[in-house]
């Protein structure tokens, strides 16, 4: 088992699930759209640092969930921000 993880990587986690969490909240409470730039930003960043974290702690099956999960979200605002189609 890997050595425990450390303050940083612990807060980029708690970072990365807020972020997560939270975009999602706010898209169901109508509040944003799930193809809005918060939305996806959110998304990728926040499955980014879950990915990594997982990585750090040796739980690989979390870093292809979390990795999946911030390659789509990254394509998604990369296909939108090619369009021009940026809304808030």
């Amino acid at each position: 088992m890997p050595d425990a993880p450390g303050l940083a990587w612990t807060v980029a986690s708690v970072a990365g699930f807020v972020l997560l969490v939270s975009s999602y909240l706010v898209n169901q409470a109508g509040r944003c759209r799930p193809d809005s730039l918060r939305y996806l930003s959110a998304n990728t960043l926040g499955a980014g640092l879950l990915a990594a974290y997982s990585w750090r702690i040796g739980e690989f099956v979390f870093v292809g969930l979390e990795g999946f999960w911030c390659v789509a979200s990254a394509f998604a605002l990369r296909r939108m921000l090619r369009r021009g189609e940026v809304t808030a």
